[in-house]
């Protein structure tokens, strides 16, 4: 139902080198949503220690009205601390039953503002109804607090996708700002 992706930065991530883990490197003591599957695991270390970042799919194992959701798409951090693994945040979205459904997960992990500390880019789009255009969210994470964009995605290159800022975006950095609006255009583009 998910299809993965990966991008890395577009210049060196100052304090974080981001590494993907294969699920079954991943500790036991992590707490993941019941029923869930790990689709993508990354790793980077920053001057707070090492970070995880994970995505995970659960599905609904028996059918459910429209009205209802099918699938949980989640997003996970943690971070290792000497009393083990502490989750910071947890982002989830819900997917609906629809023929040929699904999403392109782009995850971005690195210090873009040479601060020291990670910063998450987490952009997917959750198909439309036929009628209707694909929805296209960016959400960063900076320093553990979240910030979106969302909007309709174009489907065509004649599109025009759209695109709405949390109220409390434009008080981020200039470089995680510049980060999160190329991610945003490479979803928003048909051809991503």
């Amino acid at each position: 139902m998910a299809a993965l992706l990966c991008v890395l930065p577009d210049f060196a991530a100052h304090a974080c080198t981001t590494r993907p883990l294969p699920p079954a490197a991943l500790p036991d003591s992590l707490e993941l949503p019941k029923g869930s599957r790990v689709t993508q695991a990354w790793s980077c270390k920053d001057k707070l220690g090492e970070q995880l970042v994970l995505a995970t799919l659960s599905t609904n194992s028996q059918p459910l009205p429209p009205s209802q959701s099918e699938a949980e798409l989640t997003f996970l951090k943690f971070r290792q601390t000497p009393l083990g693994w502490k989750r910071d945040w947890q982002a989830r979205d819900f997917l609906h039953d629809q023929p040929a459904q699904r999403t392109n997960e782009l995850i971005l992990l690195g210090d873009y503002d040479g601060d020291g500390q990670a910063d998450v880019f987490l952009a997917y789009a959750i198909p439309g109804l036929p009628a209707e255009p694909d929805e296209g969210k960016l959400l960063v994470f900076y320093k553990d607090q979240k910030y979106a964009i969302r909007g309709a995605v174009a489907r065509t290159p004649s599109d025009f996708g759209s695109r709405k800022l949390s109220a409390n975006f434009l008080t981020l950095p200039q470089a995680i700002q510049t980060q999160a609006f190329r991610l945003w255009d490479k979803l928003n583009s048909p051809h991503h």
